[in-house]
């Protein structure tokens, strides 16, 4: 329903996605990726504005974060074992790191139902199959965004990173005998769309103001906007919990990298549209 069904079709169109995207020149390590998660023909160009930024790059494991749009989640649901398959293949889960993280906090549980048919997440992998190698995956659903929520989740989650650097380096350390390596690489991805079904005007109006919030790794401006209805994402939870890791993990710095939203893609501005964004997180 949302991408090709062919894998030569399907890595055509991610390849013919990623040669119109730019890579940013940026003096830092990327930390996390804001994508959106329509149908690639309305969002796949967004999208692969943010993985460009990855593309050929190494990451043991790449954290996914996505909302729930049909099942109800009690705090955030870690699928923990197994794989994510698409036409492009498997991509098998990380089951340790996501034992470890459901053992730092009761908030994340395995609740199967959610991940069944869920696509917020499914449609970050071909892409991640395109640009990456040899990762693994933790794939994450929340529902309705509380303040407490993200931010109990986002602790969780940068104990449980920064606990797997630490043992992985000291592992390293001792079984090469060399007193600097690089540690093991997580990637943190969010996936969200912003604005759904206003005019054209309003929905680039209300992307502005969370894009505005978003760019200053303001987590709080943006949970007073999403309150008073100033903006829109349906990943709420996943964004704000992103962001608030991010910064727990050292990041310093946001390139916001595209924004579109369906009208621009269809041409067709007269009805209501949904707006997309993608975005880099860097500790510089």
């Amino acid at each position: 329903m949302f991408y090709p069904e062919s894998p030569s079709n399907l890595k055509a169109m991610i390849n013919n996605f990623m040669a119109n995207a730019e890579k940013r020149p940026v003096d830092g390590e990327p930390v996390a990726l804001i994508v959106p998660h329509a149908g690639y023909v309305y969002s796949g160009q967004v999208a692969a504005s943010a993985y460009k930024q990855i593309e050929g790059m190494h990451f043991d494991t790449v954290v996914l974060v996505g909302v729930s749009h049909r099942a109800a989640i009690r705090g955030a649901s870690v699928y923990k074992s197994g794989s994510y398959e698409t036409p492009l293949g498997a991509v098998e889960v990380d089951s340790d790191l996501a034992e470890e993280l459901m053992a730092q906090d009761e908030i994340f549980s395995f609740q199967p139902g959610a991940h069944a048919i869920e696509h917020s997440l499914e449609v970050q992998v071909p892409f991640l199959q395109q640009v990456l190698s040899d990762f693994k995956i933790v794939p994450i659903l929340m529902g309705h965004w509380s303040e407490s929520v993200c931010s109990v989740a986002s602790d969780a989650l940068a104990k449980t990173i920064i606990r797997r650097k630490t043992q992985d380096t000291r592992h390293e350390i001792l079984k090469s005998q060399v007193s600097s390596l690089e540690s093991s690489n997580i990637l943190l991805i969010a996936s969200t769309d912003m604005s759904h079904y206003h005019s054209y005007d309003t929905a680039c109006k209300m992307d502005n103001i969370a894009i505005s919030s978003i760019e200053r790794m303001d987590t709080a401006s943006l949970m007073d906007d999403l309150n008073s209805g100033r903006c829109e994402l349906c990943g709420a939870a996943p964004v704000i919990t992103i962001l608030m890791t991010a910064k727990k993990l050292g990041a310093d710095r946001i390139e916001i990298l595209q924004y579109a939203n369906s009208g621009d893609v269809t041409g067709d501005k007269s009805g209501g549209v949904v707006g997309y964004f993608a975005a880099a997180v860097y500790r510089i």
